[in-house]
């Protein structure tokens, strides 16, 4: 059978077709992630040629390993964590690396999603896709960084505080496995994408749906309610976590905030705003009804 042959433009595809491109989009997601989630759950950390030799000697650490245990390491000794169940242990093993596994992929979902809604975007909106993805893409590295490398830390030590005021002895801080790394890793996947609310506010009002004034006057809701939500996220920050994560998204939203108003200061300057061909985005002289790119009436 031949190559299944699909119509350049958008407005010629019937709708099987479009399915069955979402369908080819979707199933490339679905192989990178099963490659990646493979990658972590079975690639020894420390390549050699006795690496399948020592899988059932207890010596083989594949590449997830790793990860659990810097994830470990973050407790500083101040609680020790044990497995609740006799299964905990296996199922912690497949649930980090399918999340870690996720994470990997997600420049290629960026991508897919991209390559499936291209060939509809106007010229002028297809310029706003690249910048877009790179700035979700290095905010939540940077929020996820950021919660793991500072805010979990802090606010364990914050726990062991509160667990000397109780009078609990260091031989008697335990953690349940499931627990600590749950609380890790919804943190660190929660802040990243919430590090991502700016960029996603930017984009909005420069295509228009949203205003900056959203925003500007109702500062005090809409922090309020951020920081409920950072407060539902990480339920063992507190007060001191909780305030560590909520500064730098205020100070982020205040940047997208101007960003944001000088994006609709240039469109009222009409930068933005000259007409543009409703078939392929291209810029038309004012009254025209003929585009000179494609030739399209636009009555």
């Amino acid at each position: 059978m031949g190559r299944r042959k699909v119509r350049k433009n958008p407005n010629e595809m019937t709708f099987i077709e479009h399915i069955l491109e979402l369908r080819d989009r979707l199933k490339v997601i679905v192989i990178s992630y099963f490659v990646a989630l493979f990658f972590w759950l079975a690639f020894p950390s420390n390549i050699s040629i006795s690496s399948i030799s020592t899988i059932f000697t207890g010596e083989y650490t594949p590449v997830i390993s790793v990860v659990l245990e810097h994830a470990v390491s973050l407790a500083g000794g101040i609680f020790s964590i044990i497995p609740g169940r006799l299964v905990s242990p296996l199922e912690i093993y497949f649930i980090a690396a399918a999340l870690v596994a996720f994470i990997t992929i997600i420049p290629v979902i960026g991508y897919e999603i991209y390559a499936y809604v291209n060939p509809a975007l106007y010229p002028h909106e297809k310029g706003l896709v690249w910048p877009f993805l790179t700035a979700f893409i290095v905010l939540f590295a940077v929020g996820a960084l950021f919660s793991y490398l500072i805010v979990v830390p802090l606010i364990i030590r914050f726990m062991a505080i509160f667990a000397d005021i109780i009078g609990i002895p260091p031989h008697l801080r335990l953690i349940e496995a499931g627990d600590y790394y749950m609380f890790v890793f919804s943190t660190v996947g929660s802040m990243g994408l919430l590090f991502t609310f700016p960029v996603i506010f930017v984009l909005l009002v420069r295509l228009g749906i949203l205003s900056s004034n959203i925003l500007s006057r109702n500062r005090i809701y809409f922090y309020g309610i951020l920081y409920i939500v950072i407060a539902f996220i990480t339920p063992d920050g507190w007060l001191v976590g909780n305030t560590v994560l909520f500064l730098p998204l205020v100070l982020m939203m205040e940047v997208s905030l101007r960003i944001s108003r000088r994006i609709e200061r240039r469109r009222e300057a009409g930068v933005y705003s000259a007409a543009r061909c409703k078939f392929c985005g291209a810029v038309m002289q004012e009254g025209a009804i003929f585009c000179g790119l494609c030739g399209k009436s636009q009555e």
